[in-house]
């Protein structure tokens, strides 16, 4: 179905070829995984396929669908091809959305596109109930409520955004698909919802498989191709590639699974140490208000919860995607509405200006997604400089320099822009920016959820070597428990804006109360032997 034959391919805007000699076949019905780390040109040969980047430039080579070289399709007939033969999913959903438009609207834009070919006979009204019978079922499909089809993105927590480009790409049964890590920003129990309609898919359209995430490549992929610096350094079927990797760097990714260890925080009784608790939230929720004609109302989105953090303390937040995680985190900055008590080093935040300003000295935060947390028309050192306000030139210098420093970036990258950095330079970067005013606590939501396994490991060591030198406490939002169990003191798991279980790490873990929490490590771990790693690895 696909053949891609010696391919070489740059950046306009550099001689260095980031693509070398790249030959793959893909066959109808094979699902085949590419991996690597950030850089490793996963992407942009994801991306080649369909001719998307107009900044990437072929020097030789071909790419053939069915027996057709794409590179030499004219507009039109790629017009044709894409989102009806060949479909796409986006790595990040938020900037793959329009914010003007419903979900409902883009996710049937596709098959309106293409009901010429699709479906001839139907015409008006015909076409108009086939495309809302098919939005409903692909709603259904991807596990969204049918009311969501009347929500704008930013109504939409992270893995609903990145379910809606699901139901884009898929909506018109495309021959070949192609998945830029489709699984990145969902909890685990989505996560298993969306492989297992991929591999129902897998059984009419071949499937390319982009992802950080050894385990579900293993599961999923018949074939496992492994790029390095723009080259395939490894191919093999996933069996044996995961039970004797010949390539060193294939050992390496499998390698980057272990989680660096945390020495434990010592547990004493709270009411002896309540000097160490920094922060105390009391019947807190979370809302919107929405102003009306004659009266504004409040919608509650997370119900009343309580919970205290220590000095040097993590405290993981963990729950399925919609579950009020990211809501918490915002209210918590007072960036959402909130009612009941907050308070900081035991003294009361108050909702007026001054409160909120010192609150949000005190609390900096490290956004999820990285690609679109940092301003692409600033450089790096303006990114960091903004979080320090107005302060003289030399100072100002210094404290950016001591930030790349402590997250382990060259000093020379202050002159640089974001589109220049890896996606786990860009992490660094944003913690850069959430640490260079010494704050208390470090609120990080899903910090580690776009990166590489390789990646991902460094800068959880990273985030480790720095509480430790600079004694601060973090809120740990995630979706991967094994971090939580590794890493948190206290874990707080919501279920549809309700805090279903809250208690010490390994209580939870080992003896959930609710049935939500259960179900959830349950659906996580179910897979994995008490050392958290998988049973046939």
């Amino acid at each position: 179905m696909l053949n891609i034959s010696h391919l070489n391919a740059h950046f306009l805007h550099s001689t260095r070829f980031a693509l070398q000699d790249i030959s793959l076949q893909i066959k109808p019905g094979e699902k085949v995984a590419l991996v690597g780390e950030s850089g490793s040109g996963k992407s942009m040969l994801a991306q080649l396929i369909l001719n998307l980047n107009p900044h990437i430039a072929v020097q030789s080579g071909s790419i053939e669908f069915e027996n057709k070289n794409i590179l030499s399709l004219t507009q039109k007939d790629l017009e044709s091809l894409r989102g009806k033969d060949i479909a796409y999913i986006p790595q990040e959903p938020l900037s793959s959305l329009n914010p003007l438009h419903k979900v409902g609207k883009q996710i049937i834009e596709s098959l309106y596109l293409h009901a010429n070919e699709l479906y001839p006979h139907l015409r008006g009204k015909a076409l108009h109930n086939k495309a809302k019978e098919r939005l409903a079922e692909l709603l259904a499909l991807i596990g969204l409520d049918s009311s969501l089809a009347h929500a704008y993105p930013f109504e939409l927590s992270g893995g609903q955004k990145q379910r809606v480009a699901i139901a884009m790409s898929i909506i018109n049964n495309p021959k070949l698909l192609i998945c830029d890590e489709p699984t990145t920003a969902l909890d685990v129990l989505v996560q298993r919802q969306i492989m297992e309609l991929l591999s129902s898919l897998a059984k009419q359209s071949a499937i390319v498989f982009i992802s950080h995430d050894l385990g579900v490549v293993r599961e999923f992929a018949d074939r496992v191709i492994v790029l390095k610096d723009g080259k395939i350094v490894e191919s093999a079927s996933s069996q044996r590639l995961f039970n004797a990797p010949q390539h060193s760097y294939t050992r390496f990714l499998i390698d980057s699974l272990t989680l660096p260890k945390r020495k434990a925080l010592e547990q004493t009784d709270l009411d002896s140490t309540r000097q160490d608790i920094v922060l105390r939230a009391r019947d807190l929720s979370v809302g919107v208000r929405k102003q009306g004609f004659l009266k504004s109302t409040y919608k509650e989105i997370l119900s009343p919860l309580s919970f205290y953090l220590k000095k040097g303390q993590i405290l993981g937040i963990a729950g399925e995607s919609g579950s009020g995680k990211s809501s918490l985190a915002l209210g918590l900055l007072h960036l959402l509405e909130t009612k009941g008590e907050l308070y900081l080093n035991e003294k009361q935040v108050k909702r007026t200006k001054a409160d909120v300003k010192l609150l949000r000295k005190q609390i900096s935060m490290v956004f999820q997604d990285p690609f679109s947390s940092l301003c692409p028309r600033f450089r790096i050192g303006d990114i960091i400089k903004e979080a320090l306000g107005k302060l003289p030139y030399e100072e100002c210098k210094k404290q950016i320099e001591w930030a790349l420093e402590m997250t382990g970036l060259d000093s020379s990258l202050a002159h640089a822009y974001p589109f220049e950095l890896s996606g786990g330079q860009k992490q660094r970067v944003a913690i850069a920016r959430a640490v260079v005013r010494k704050p208390k606590i470090l609120l990080l939501d899903e910090p580690t959820t776009a990166l590489d396994k390789s990646s991902q490991k460094l800068i959880l060591t990273l985030l480790l070597e720095l509480q430790e030198k600079m004694e601060m406490s973090y809120i740990f939002i995630t979706h991967d428990l094994e971090i939580l169990r590794i890493l948190s003191d206290e874990v707080l798991i919501l279920h549809n804006g309700v805090a279903v279980e809250y208690g010490k790490s390994e209580r939870v873990f080992k003896n959930p109360q609710s049935v939500e929490a259960r179900a959830l490590i349950e659906a996580f771990f179910g897979s994995k032997d008490d050392k958290g790693e998988q049973k046939q690895c």
